[in-house]
């Protein structure tokens, strides 16, 4: 008896390992799927990290390149480093009791260069959590809408000279 409930034994263990190997190409698949995704994000998008308190620990290509700052600049500064002093300071507060409260916030949000200059962005942000629901850091992936911003500026000053303009 003790025979064949070794080889039992063994035929379990073996099915459990066969069914294991299994799980763990598929977690494999799964986690090139996910870092293949989030290297696209850093490619293409304007995005960084921050933990808790807004300092940034993570800045993307993009985001370098379009604020005029280092990498070394940026990762540790506050994120108000490119932030615009024409912004309304109501937006950064009702961003903040958003992705603070767990959710995502999405707004237009106007930045400043190190040059001085500006740019505009469309942003979506929101909270990293850890596996007990807790905040541990904050995500934006933006996406640089200066452009639009500035023929939508066109137009409103074009409207605003004349009145008069017959149409």
């Amino acid at each position: 008896m003790s025979n064949e409930n070794s080889k039992l034994q063994t035929l379990q263990l073996e099915e459990k390992i066969s069914k294991l190997t299994l799980e763990n190409e598929s977690l494999k698949n799964q986690l090139f799927k996910i870092e293949y995704l989030y290297n696209f994000f850093n490619k293409y998008a304007i995005n960084s990290e921050t933990n808790k308190k807004g300092e940034i620990t993570y800045v993307s290509q993009p985001f370098i390149d379009i604020s005029g700052y280092t990498e070394e600049e940026l990762i540790g500064s506050n994120h108000s480093i490119v932030r615009h002093p024409d912004m309304n300071s109501e937006v950064f507060k009702e961003m903040w009791e958003t992705i603070t409260a767990k959710r995502v916030w999405r707004g237009e949000i106007k930045n400043q260069k190190k040059d001085g200059g500006f740019y505009w962005v469309d942003s979506i942000i929101f909270p990293i959590l850890n596996q007990k629901d807790e905040i541990e850091g904050f995500k934006s992936i933006r996406f640089d809408i200066t452009d639009s911003k500035r023929v939508d500026d066109i137009f409103e000053d074009i409207l605003d000279v004349d009145d008069s303009i017959e149409f």
